[in-house]
């Protein structure tokens, strides 16, 4: 009997970490087999096929969940694939990526590239930063910042949009110096709050 290769795993199980079950995993597996990736009958792909796959898949198909928030734009050119939220490559199970990546389509339409926020705890920050990395301009001005019209005033001026996350960790003192019509408080204290709220102004000079 032929020895398997170590160095390759079921394709089934492939498309199952990729979130392709069911219909969706046969309709993966056609655009696979007509992609030259596979070939009908084989069970089995190299591991060094997988970085194919992926770019093959999401070239070909859109992943999203039931969430109304998540369903594919009318404009969107791949086929639609219903999978479980956390393959969803709108949400990811998550509102806050959720949010952030309705927020950064938003900007992108208004044309905005950079958004400045004053307040907001390290984490909720570092959470920001990590779902807009390298997507968006992003400052913070924080009270460590030792912020005065002098330093903010340049940011506000950089800016497309300024958000205050009211209700942070921020004082008054430091908001007091961020005024004008670029600037949107935000009253509530999360990461789904500020992307909403920015995207909401987006709306408006759309």
């Amino acid at each position: 009997m032929k020895e398997r290769c170590v160095d390759d795993l079921a394709i089934s199980e492939l498309l199952s970490r990729l979130g392709f079950d069911g219909e969706g995993a046969e309709r993966a597996l056609v655009r696979l087999c007509k992609d030259g990736l596979t070939r009908p009958g084989k069970t089995r792909i190299a591991t060094v096929k997988i970085e194919a796959v992926e770019q093959a898949l999401g070239a070909a198909f859109v992943r999203h969940c039931r969430k109304s928030t998540c369903l594919p734009s009318p404009s969107e050119t791949r086929e639609p694939i219903p999978v479980s939220a956390v393959y969803c490559e709108t949400c990811g199970g998550s509102d806050n990526r959720r949010a952030v990546e309705q927020m950064l389509i938003a900007m992108q339409r208004a044309g905005w590239t950079k958004l400045l926020v004053a307040g907001g705890s390290p984490g909720t920050r570092r959470e920001l930063e990590r779902l807009c990395a390298d997507r968006l301009d992003l400052r913070f001005v924080t009270n460590e910042t030792t912020p005065n019209r002098k330093t903010v005033g340049p940011l506000l001026n950089w800016s497309n949009v300024a958000v205050i996350w009211a209700s942070t960790e921020i004082s008054h003192k430091t908001t007091a110096v961020l005024r004008g019509p670029k600037v949107l408080k935000v009253p509530r204290r999360s990461v789904v709050a500020l992307a909403e709220a920015v995207q909401g102004r987006c709306a408006i000079v759309a």
